[in-house]
């Protein structure tokens, strides 16, 4: 997942300085389920500026007498994100590596283009999982501890998120989908 993503996201909730951004993400939790270092996010937020997809709105002077930047999302800002959004859907892979940081602005979303998203997963998961019992049957003279495991593992992962992807969809054909009832809370 990309920086980028996460950095748009937390802007569509207000104009914020790096370092808030970094503490809503961390708050997120998003480093236990994406591979981006929250670390780098001072060098995202340098690189969007220069791309114009967010500008800076002031300046903040801080209690060590230095000053920290205030950033918006701008018009180019927010149509990269939701295509960027829209991108990390369609995602191939695990759930838990493809859609977590996704989620949290799922509110966000044409809801529509990500009911088709995920509708197609489920089928292309629906036929890895039809593919994998052959494939366990036929090694199965011949398959080591270890391999059976894994193939096993393979198997109610795919099952798992299969079934996660299915809650997710009737959540989005109902049009359950929806942000935080009090967002001043995330400023916590």
């Amino acid at each position: 997942m990309k920086a980028t993503l996460l950095i748009l996201g937390v802007l569509h909730r207000g104009n914020f300085h790096p370092y808030e951004i970094k503490r809503r993400l961390t708050a997120a939790m998003v480093e236990c389920y994406s591979d981006v270092d929250v670390g780098t996010l001072y060098y995202a937020i340098r690189q969007l500026d220069k791309e114009g997809l967010i500008a800076a709105v002031s300046q903040e002077r801080v209690a060590r007498g230095g000053m920290r930047t205030v950033y918006k999302i701008t018009k180019a800002g927010r149509t990269e994100f939701r295509s960027l959004l829209h991108q990390q859907f369609e995602t191939d892979g695990p759930v838990s590596q493809t859609l977590y940081g996704a989620l949290l602005f799922l509110h966000l979303c044409d809801l529509a283009v990500v009911e088709e998203i995920v509708r197609k997963r489920i089928e292309r998961l629906d036929a890895a999982i039809a593919k994998l019992e052959p494939i366990r049957e036929a090694m199965k003279p011949v398959i080591s501890t270890g391999g059976d495991y894994l193939l096993r593992h393979l198997d109610k992962a795919r099952h798992l998120d299969r079934d996660w992807l299915k809650a997710l969809l009737a959540d989005i054909k109902a049009r359950r989908v929806h942000d935080v009832s009090d967002p001043s809370l995330l400023e916590r």
